[in-house]
């Protein structure tokens, strides 16, 4: 909570309390979605959160100066745009084609 304290006080564009507010969250918003990208439920709609999410991470990395983490923000939503463009992804997910339950073929 005092690194969270940290990155909003400096932050310019950021700087919304609303914002502030829902950052305790992010744990957990990761956790479910690493679950979900693990068990493949839900793949595609997963990585299109994944992309949402590490992107506004990069932007207000950037707004807060901390050009590092912004960096890696960048690059893993690299990796899930590419892992979204893939056409393979999703074979052995629960939500392919008409087997919802099935992980493994």
């Amino acid at each position: 909570m005092d690194r969270l304290d940290v990155y909003f006080g400096s932050a310019k564009v950021f700087n919304i309390e609303l914002i502030e507010a829902l950052a305790p969250l992010v744990p957990f918003e990761e956790f479910v979605i690493g679950m979900f990208l693990i068990l493949g439920i839900f793949t595609k709609e997963v990585l299109i959160a994944t992309i949402t999410l590490f992107t506004f991470f990069m932007l207000f990395f950037l707004d807060v100066n901390y050009w590092f983490l912004a960096s890696i923000y960048c690059i893993l939503s690299f990796v899930a745009i590419v892992l979204l463009k893939n056409s393979h992804y999703d074979i052995n997910s629960m939500s392919y084609n008409k087997e919802p339950y099935r992980v493994i073929k």
